[in-house]
């Protein structure tokens, strides 16, 4: 071969294989630029990102709604012990006595909704 030509490729091996004194500080600098942009959007497909986005808003907005709308039950125990109108049931259960037998316990509550 060719003396010129052998030179010729040799210096062009050197050229493609042979990386230059800054090559480390490049592959560093694009696996940093990399790592700053892997976040849960980069992960979901982009044909489901609509979908999650929606649910995950929705799922929010029921957290908010519990969270700032508290749940007033109609009627406590405090108010139907001191409620005027009380089914006679009621007032059987609320009251403070002796607990019967089973048997009679259940005949009066079978005859305080019959009333």
């Amino acid at each position: 071969m060719n003396p010129s030509l052998k030179d010729f490729f040799n210096e062009e091996k050197k050229r493609v294989f042979t990386p230059d004194p800054y090559f480390h500080s490049r592959v560093m600098a694009r696996v940093r630029e990399g790592k700053s942009k892997a976040d849960i959007w980069a992960l979901i497909p982009g044909s489901t990102r609509p979908v999650f986005g929606f649910a995950l808003m929705l799922l929010l907005a029921f957290v908010a709604v519990e969270i700032f709308v508290p749940q007033i039950p109609e009627r406590g125990f405090i108010t139907a012990l001191l409620e005027s109108e009380q089914t006679p049931a009621e007032a059987f259960l609320l009251s403070g006595d002796d607990i019967p037998a089973d048997q009679e316990l259940l005949n009066q509550l079978m005859d305080a909704e019959e009333r």
